[in-house]
């Protein structure tokens, strides 16, 4: 009966997305053969001791002169350690096996691209965020620890310099249509806004992958 419901389940794989049995039925054997050797799909596994389970992430502390970047980088890293399924971000302290502290030790910006000329203005900046952080069982044992994480990130700040054919534009809060009606100032408070927003979720990613994601 499992196997009729299987062949089933594929058969519509086929007529809705136009890809052939074989195709479906090798990349089921190769999920299937992967597992068998002990891969598992990304931050399906953990490296952390069995019995850490439940994780507490207090506010982002702020070292920077950037404000409301604790706040998004709070809740990047909540949004990140409850992704997978491995562990569980709870409320308060005292239903944590860890803690997961971070601060913000600085945010920087530099010039990448600039027109030239008598005006030689910017086009392209590059914001980069440098993060300290520690993840302690709720005892106090240190889990992991990271003391100065860098990312990041390049931004436009004219219609000429932004892509918009890039995913990072795809993904943010502007569109092609946007950049029509925006002057240069406006353009490059919107990028550099999204490019906070990604640093943050970059960051988010990099303390999860090396304090929890086994590596293979």
């Amino acid at each position: 009966m499992q196997q009729e419901r299987c062949a089933g389940f594929l058969k519509k794989c086929v007529r809705s997305c136009g890809a052939t049995l074989w195709q479906l039925s090798f990349g089921v054997l190769m999920i299937s053969a992967l597992s068998g050797c002990g891969y598992t799909l990304k931050g399906g596994g953990s490296v952390l001791p069995q019995d850490v389970k439940r994780v507490y992430v207090p506010m982002v502390e702020n070292s920077s002169t950037e404000t409301g970047v604790a706040t998004i980088l709070t809740e990047a890293l909540r949004d990140q350690f409850e992704r997978y399924g491995v562990l569980t971000v709870v409320e308060d302290l005292d239903e944590a096996d860890a803690v997961l502290k971070a601060r913000i030790l600085k945010i920087s910006e530099s010039t990448r691209t600039t027109t030239g000329g008598n005006t030689d203005t910017g086009l392209q900046y590059d914001t980069s965020m440098r993060v300290q952080a520690e993840l302690r069982r709720a005892s106090g044992p240190l889990l992991w620890r990271n003391p100065d994480l860098s990312v990041t990130k390049t931004f436009g700040s004219s219609k000429e310099s932004v892509v918009t054919g890039s995913v990072d534009f795809a993904e943010g809060t502007l569109s092609a249509s946007d950049l029509s009606g925006l002057d240069t100032r406006e353009i490059a408070r919107g990028q550099r806004g999204q490019s906070l927003q990604d640093l943050a979720e970059q960051v988010a990613q990099t303390i999860y992958d090396q304090a929890v994601t086994p590596d293979f």
